[in-house]
């Protein structure tokens, strides 16, 4: 249960979240570091890396609950880590790492709190209970991040759409600690919010019209962001159900397209007239979970997003009912 004298500073790191956003975006725009929006008619020019302006929220969230005494070890690793993510995410939107060594680049964030023993070795199985995993647990931690990073960075395809759907997932994982299971590690409270209000603030820069894209760097920051909910709330069962449509999109894409990055393989949708977004009949454009919902007659952008996120609502809430039901059967 959050304590309300956590509410007000998360509000205030919201705002600076926006402020930052704003800033970077004027910055990136002013400098020349932009990228054309795809998925518009016309050529939009926007800015091109918002975990930029992620990490630098999350860095200014640090500084804010370190003044008020409420900053633990554990949000300072998580966080640090989430930074890390983003900081190599940037290095791609620059100079377009191999999908080689972004597999094993992001594997990085996970060491330190692998390292320093933040987290419990007894992941929670609902209707099971707890399993013992000291020795693969801290396997788990890496796959979990490197997973996490780039089941993001595949489903970031369209403006808002994967900012939404963390914000999603984060409310979704609140909501099961009020359910039977396993109590979070402690700092789970603060890291939570400081994750809520750092992608609260930012995504009015980033929904449709995007003024500012995720970047590479911002969508394996927000990817890392669901990891360490993940660990710190020792819901890694529950995830599993309420990441689903990101996992099944990794899975078409990796089926369908072979281990390459998103930018070396074919667009699996197009353009058509009046903003319409239809599935590409390109036989090698990789099948999607967005070239799925925009099969037929095609939809708008804003209408893809709004769908991605009612499947993202519904698959949450299915999955909250079905840990909440497994719980109670050893309650």
């Amino acid at each position: 249960m959050l304590k309300l004298d956590l509410v007000a500073p998360a509000a205030l790191i919201s705002l600076t979240s926006y402020l930052i956003a704003v800033a970077v975006h004027r910055l990136q725009m002013r400098i020349g570091f932009v990228d054309v929006d795809a998925h518009k008619p016309e050529r939009t020019l926007v800015a091109r890396s918002g975990g930029v302006a992620l990490m630098l929220s999350l860095a200014v969230g640090l500084l804010y609950w370190s003044a008020l005494g409420k900053l633990n070890e554990l949000v300072l690793v998580y966080v640090l880590s989430a930074i890390l993510t983003g900081l190599i995410g940037l290095v791609d939107d620059l100079r377009r790492l191999g999908v080689a060594s972004k597999l094993l680049l992001f594997c990085l964030p996970a060491l330190p709190p692998a390292l320093l023993h933040l987290y419990d070795p007894h992941p929670y199985v609902p209707g099971v209970g707890h399993l013992r995993l000291t020795v693969l647990y801290p396997l788990m931690i890496v796959a979990a991040y490197d997973v996490a990073a780039n089941a993001f960075n595949m489903s970031d395809t369209h403006n808002g759409l994967i900012a939404s759907a963390f914000l999603v997932f984060a409310a979704s994982i609140l909501l099961s600690t009020l359910m039977p299971g396993p109590s979070p590690l402690e700092g789970f409270e603060v890291l939570l919010l400081t994750c809520l209000a750092v992608v609260v603030g930012y995504l009015p820069m980033n929904k449709y019209p995007a003024k500012m894209l995720n970047g590479n760097s911002g969508s394996h920051l927000i990817g890392s962001l669901a990891a360490s909910l993940i660990l710190t709330s020792r819901r890694e069962f529950l995830a599993l159900m309420l990441l689903m449509p990101q996992i099944l999109n990794g899975y078409l894409v990796l089926f369908t397209a072979g281990l390459r990055s998103k930018e070396a393989v074919a667009r699996p949708t197009v353009m058509r007239s009046g903003g319409v977004i239809a599935a590409s009949c390109n036989p090698k454009a990789p099948v999607t979970l967005v070239r799925l919902l925009v099969l037929g007659r095609g939809l708008t952008e804003v209408e893809l997003v709004r769908r991605y996120v009612t499947l993202q609502v519904v698959t949450s809430t299915a999955s909250l009912a079905l840990y909440w039901a497994l719980s109670l059967v050893r309650a």
